[in-house]
């Protein structure tokens, strides 16, 4: 087992010296529950950080990569920051670029190059922040600029809100614009809207105005309870079909790999959920340090897509496990019937709980702890890591039944047996002759 490990880890670190280059290799990783860069504390070179909450207090020096729940960065990052959480908060000055994905984005402090905003609930430029270049945005609810935009403001949102400066141009498509007291805006004001922008009398636009009309997304009437009940199923049965559909062609293909990744849920639990932990954290940073290279981008593709099939198809494992779990004994039996009538209702129980509209975040928590039980199934099948030592049987040695059948045709001393007794009267005459 050892020499095994040490030609895996062998194998693996002879690959990324070859795929990934030195930068990308000295880069700084940090994964877990908290990730904290204490104030004071300086890291010379990227860093590649995930986990539930990440506080960067000190200093990067170079490029910050984050996914989290809540991110705050209060130190200074010298390089780009792209940053993906549902709570995003960036109160120290960044050199290069941001970049943001989340649910709620503030930003108070200067950012050296471009804002691109790439799908977000609502996001704020406070007055104490500055944009070097341009605002890029892909996607928004809302977005208040109170702070400096030394370039141009692009792209799409609902409502997009200007209470600072603008020296560049406004070129967007919203559904409200408004221009407050105290604004300023040094280019044009391009919009594509379905009424003109409200610009209060304080406000200045000092470049032409250009409003082309368009109708209303978001005057929809209110839908009502049997809707959304219809909704609701329309949307449980569709995602059942595809979920027994990929569970079907799973068992097809792979019937006896399938039966001993469930099993490992109810023979080693403990491994099998730390090793889906350690999979969900660290195979996202491990593909996007192979993106890094230019050689590991096909790697980097395989292993993302290797993960999002497991991902998918935990909800079918986690299903069969469940039905092994019963004291049923057809049920852990490895034939391809019995797997699938097993998937088949599995799969639907947890799937019906996942969807269940509960408060509280219950399908995001739901659907991660299946993918944890997923990722943790299927790596410790296919590794044995952590699966218990087989048992020896200490005692007497048994005797195996042919040898049992020998030692009972064998006479006791002083016997003869009819076979002997023939074949030594055959022999006598001949002696005698």
């Amino acid at each position: 087992m050892r020499v095994r490990l040490l030609a895996i880890l062998l194998a693996l670190g002879g690959f990324l010296l070859l795929v990934v280059p030195p930068a990308a290799m000295a880069a700084e990783l940090s994964a877990g529950p908290s990730v904290t860069v204490s104030q004071g504390e300086r890291i010379d070179d990227d860093l590649y950080a995930a986990g539930s909450t990440i506080d960067i207090a000190g200093e990067v020096t170079r490029d910050v990569f984050a996914a989290a729940s809540s991110i705050v960065v209060s130190g200074r990052v010298g390089g780009d920051a792209t940053l993906a959480a549902g709570t995003i908060r960036v109160d120290g000055p960044i050199a290069g670029s941001l970049r943001v994905t989340g649910g709620t984005v503030e930003v108070t402090a200067p950012i050296g190059w471009d804002l691109a905003i790439l799908g977000a609930g609502s996001v704020s430029v406070a007055r104490s922040a500055t944009v070097g270049h341009d605002v890029a945005v892909i996607g928004a609810g809302t977005i208040t600029i109170d702070g400096r935009v030394e370039g141009d403001i692009r792209g799409s949102a609902g409502t997009l809100i200007v209470a600072g400066r603008v020296n560049g141009d406004i070129d967007v498509d919203a559904e409200r614009i408004e221009i407050r007291d105290g604004a300023e805006v040094r280019g044009a004001l391009r919009y594509r809207a379905p009424q003109p922008a409200t610009i209060a009398p304080g406000a200045r636009v000092l470049g032409p105005e250009e409003h082309t009309p368009r109708p209303a997304t978001t005057g929809r009437e209110p839908k009502t309870a049997l809707d959304r009940v219809i909704d609701w199923v329309t949307t449980v049965l569709l995602r059942l079909s595809w979920a027994l559909v990929a569970g079907t062609l799973l068992i097809v293909l792979l019937p006896r790999q399938t039966s001993r990744a469930t099993d490992m849920l109810r023979i080693a639990p403990l491994p099998t959920v730390l090793w889906g932990i350690a999979a969900l954290l660290v195979v996202p940073i491990a593909a996007l340090l192979l993106l890094v290279s230019i050689v590991g981008v096909p790697a980097a593709l395989l292993l993302l897509g290797i993960w999002l099939a497991v991902l998918y198809l935990s909800q079918v494992l986690v299903g069969i496990a469940l039905m092994r779990f019963l004291p049923v004994r057809h049920f852990r039996e490895d034939r391809r019937l019995t797997l699938w009538l097993g998937m088949l209702v599995g799969t639907t129980i947890v799937l019906l709980f996942r969807m269940l509209p509960l408060p509280f975040g219950w399908t995001f928590w739901w659907s991660l702890v299946i993918g944890v039980l997923g990722l943790g199934m299927a790596w410790t099948a296919f590794s044995g890591w952590g699966l218990p030592a087989p048992i020896s049987m200490a005692g007497p040695t048994m005797t195996p039944p042919q040898t049992l059948e020998r030692a009972e045709s064998r006479p006791l001393a002083g016997e003869s047996t009819p076979s002997s007794t023939s074949e030594s009267s055959s022999e006598r005459p001949n002696e005698e002759r």
